[in-house]
């Protein structure tokens, strides 16, 4: 079998380029971040591996001298992790201070701070993908077989051993169940030309993965959510190996809620939940049997406790960041308290970073409208055109975000190795004028002289933008937005609601425009399903494009696709270029540009990154901050 080296795939897959900056017109940029000299070994003494001399936590070692715990050097893998600390070696104890805005609707931004996967995108920056749970991997027969070999020896938070069998657990009775999977579809980044990557234990230590076609993406499917679930505990529950039990039990407790807020549930995470009261807080203990360690062969995590309060006001999150309540927030927009929190700076309690750009807001236009008459205005270029073109990008920046957004449109942004600046830029000229005319031509007027453009039927031409409150959509951008298109003649209203009604309304297909972050401009291929017809009722913003989508994405679906079963470089490049610019072109969505990312975190913690990739397809904000490496400098 001809082998391709893994360096190579790692390449050919995730080519990612650094983050073009704006020109300093354009934008507020952030401060240089000052160079840093990291007081801990840059590698690890091999030595000190080869005599298994490790250190640990107060709390597990007291543990260890009573019998509860088996000795650190048992609980750890033979070949554990080794994570390089941001700045210096920390030390062990207290409690890391989160907040969220609730709890099971915010539940990704608990999985990207706690899970780990067989590989993942190197952090804080993912410029490259790294082993993780596996310790090594190879690609065989050009792309179409993988071998993944996991490091032995390590252990649930039960103490159990983690084996193959726990990754076909969640491949065969979790995923390919369609009783037992706990979302309608079947994971499109797992399908190789329509068709289920298949599986397989070599043995206890080594998982294959093989397709018809080349798997080139799987490097980044294997990074993102985790691909194992602890067997021995939900095999209980499953009804293949428990006659008495149910699929709907079943799913309900494999809820990605429950499995990581729920004490009781074994993980592979730093912590543990040790405690949830919903709507108030969720609160984890440190995982006895975690299986990293720093250069200085400790295991993490260094910090005991991490704990999420429940609150649902951002205005209150923010007074508990600046009275030191909350060691650090960056989930949600701050752009409005970015100056107040400037101004508390200087008196020690915080530091704010400003990292990026990133993906920025976008407007998703629904093909599937229940109103046909805005159904074919929106299937409409024209008026798709006219609304961009009636947007002040440069104002918004101004007013809404304080000049950190970069104007652009509906295209692959400046983290994508797809970018191009010209895609970037099309359609986004505010000019008002031109968007009348567009409208002009494609037939609608305001024929009554009341203010508004009328549909075909007659009807006024209105819609409606629906906005989550305290998520990622800012509302001064929305009521910029709303004042553009009625000076063009459209009546637009806004529908202001919490995240979980907005988002179910987004499930159901129920929106007619809907304010959200951009999906996906830095890595399309990591969300397919945005992007293209991947599966029935993809993309969301037009459930019905299998049947009724225009010939141009059925184009660019089927040139995802050709990406996707890809592990050439160069193919890869020129089949995503494409992808780009025929969604530049035919602007199914309206995109207003790339924005700097706010965040602060209260400076009695040790070790946090300067920079952020707080893309989604990177685990958000969460996941690059490494938690397990943060300590506790001081108690409050």
């Amino acid at each position: 079998m001809k082998r391709i080296p893994a360096c190579l795939i790692a390449a050919s897959v995730i080519a990612l380029s650094g983050c073009l900056r704006s020109d300093p017109q354009d934008s507020a940029e952030p401060e240089p971040m000052p160079s840093t000299v990291v007081a801990a070994p840059a590698t690890i003494d091999a030595a000190l591996l080869a005599n298994r001399n490790f250190g640990e936590a107060p709390v597990l070692l007291e543990q260890v001298g009573t019998g509860a715990l088996p000795p650190v050097s048992d609980r750890l893998p033979e070949n554990p992790r080794v994570i390089l600390p941001v700045d210096e070696t920390g030390r062990y104890g207290g409690t890391i201070r989160r907040v969220l805005i609730a709890d099971i609707i915010e539940e990704d931004e608990v999985y990207k701070t706690l899970t780990d996967s067989l590989m993942m995108f190197e952090r804080p920056l993912a410029e490259r993908i790294e082993v993780n749970l596996a310790e090594s991997y190879e690609f065989l027969e050009e792309g179409r077989v993988a071998l993944f070999r996991l490091r032995r020896g390590i252990r649930w938070s039960d103490g159990v051993p983690l084996t193959t069998a726990d990754f076909l657990f969640w491949y065969e009775d979790m995923t390919f169940n369609d009783n037992a999977r706990s979302v309608a579809l079947f994971p499109s980044e797992w399908l190789i030309d329509g068709k289920p990557i298949r599986m397989e234990a070599i043995d206890d230590f080594t998982l294959k993965f093989s397709a018809a076609k080349p798997m080139g993406r799987l490097l980044q499917a294997l990074c993102k959510d985790p691909v194992a679930y602890p067997k021995h505990h939900f095999a209980q529950y499953h009804p293949r190996y428990n006659p008495d039990a149910t699929y709907g039990d079943f799913r309900q407790r494999t809820s990605e809620a429950r499995i990581i807020m729920e004490p009781g549930v074994p993980v592979l995470s730093a912590w543990m939940s040790t405690g949830w009261v919903h709507g108030q807080k969720i609160v984890y203990q440190r995982n006895p049997y975690y299986w990293k360690i720093d250069t200085e062969g400790n295991q993490l995590p260094y910090a005991d406790r991490l704990e999420f309060a429940i609150v649902p006001s951002l205005h209150v999150i923010n007074l508990m960041l600046l009275n030191g309540q909350v060691d650090m927030v960056g989930r949600y927009d701050l752009t409005d308290l970015y100056a107040e929190m400037k101004q508390e700076e200087p008196k020690g309690v915080i530091k704010v970073r400003v990292t990026g750009p990133e993906a920025g807001n976008a407007y998703y236009l629904n093909w599937d409208a229940h109103n046909p008459a805005l159904r074919e205005a929106i299937r409409n270029k024209n008026v798709r055109m006219a609304l961009s073109h009636a947007i002040n990008r440069a104002e918004m920046s101004e007013i809404a975000y304080q000049g950190m957004l970069i104007p652009g449109g509906y295209s692959f942004n400046r983290l994508s190795p797809y970018y191009s600046e010209e895609s970037y830029r099309k359609y986004t000229a505010f000019d008002p004028d031109k968007a009348r005319a567009l409208l002009k031509q494609a037939g609608y007027r305001d024929s009554d002289g009341d203010g508004w453009r009328e549909f075909r039927d007659g009807s006024t031409f209105s819609l409606t933008v629906d906005v989550p409150v305290a998520s990622n959509s800012k509302d001064d951008s929305v009521e910029l937005l709303q004042e553009y298109w009625q000076d063009i003649g459209i009546k637009t209203n806004l529908n202001y609601g919490l995240s979980e009604i907005i988002y179910t309304r987004r499930l159901n297909g129920e929106f007619e425009v809907l304010a959200w972050k951009f999906n996906a401009p830095a890595d399309p291929l990591g969300r397919p399903q945005v992007w293209a017809i991947m599966t029935a009722n993809t993309p969301y913003w037009h459930r019905n494009a299998s049947s009724e989508g225009p010939e141009w994405l059925h184009e660019a679906t089927r040139y995802m696709k050709t990406a996707m079963a890809t592990v050439d470089p160069d193919a890869v490049f020129d089949t995503m270029a494409r992808v780009r610019d025929l969604h530049t072109e035919n602007i199914p969505n309206i995109a207003t540009g790339s924005k700097y990312h706010i965040w602060a975190f209260n400076t009695r913690l040790g070790n946090v990154p300067r920079e952020n990739a707080r893309d989604y397809e990177f685990r958000g904000w969460s996941g690059p901050l490494m938690s397990e490496q943060i300590y506790i400098k001081h108690e409050p």
